[in-house]
């Protein structure tokens, strides 16, 4: 990776210099949006703008997705980014870390991914925390629209991809 970024503890989602969260309701329970996220990176494609692939980089110390495994997530060209699990609570609350990345975007980078039932669906909210260098820390302040409307359409194409098929 071009850029290494600073190796922060989970902690960060709540102390980082920028935090921004967005939440979503979707019709599926944790469990299956838990897996949707937790699984094969590679899926992503199929419902997150701009995201062009992924894969696990190396197993967790007990062998899963857990704490410890690492992906790397291919975005619209550039963007490459290394990551590390860092919370991985079953089925409400996975993190990861950025450790590297193609572009210059940020120092330091959690992000954080929390799910709590609501009746017989879910509520995610996505949490982006960071320490960002001068054009995310511009979009974080100035144009938090932008992720948040890349977030919607996520959780919206995310919804439709876990609903029931009908007979």
């Amino acid at each position: 990776m071009k850029y290494t970024l600073r190796a922060e503890p989970i902690e960060f989602v709540q102390t980082a210099p920028r935090r921004r969260s967005w939440t979503a309701d979707l019709a599926a329970p944790p469990q299956q949006v838990f897996a949707a996220l937790t699984d094969d990176p590679d899926t992503w494609k199929t419902w997150f703008p701009n995201f062009r692939g992924g894969r696990w980089l190396a197993a967790a110390p007990d062998g899963g997705h857990g704490v410890g495994a690492r992906r790397e997530v291919r975005l619209v060209k550039p963007v490459v980014f290394h990551e590390t699990v860092m919370a991985y609570e079953e089925p409400t609350r996975w993190a990861y870390r950025i450790d590297g990345l193609t572009v210059p975007m940020c120092h330091a980078l959690i992000e954080e991914w929390a799910i709590e039932e609501r009746g017989t669906g879910s509520r995610v909210t996505w949490t982006f925390a960071a320490d960002p260098m001068p054009l995310i820390a511009f979009t974080l302040r100035f144009m938090p629209w932008a992720m948040s409307s890349t977030f919607h359409r996520a959780m919206k194409r995310l919804d439709r991809k876990l609903a029931p098929v009908s007979a």
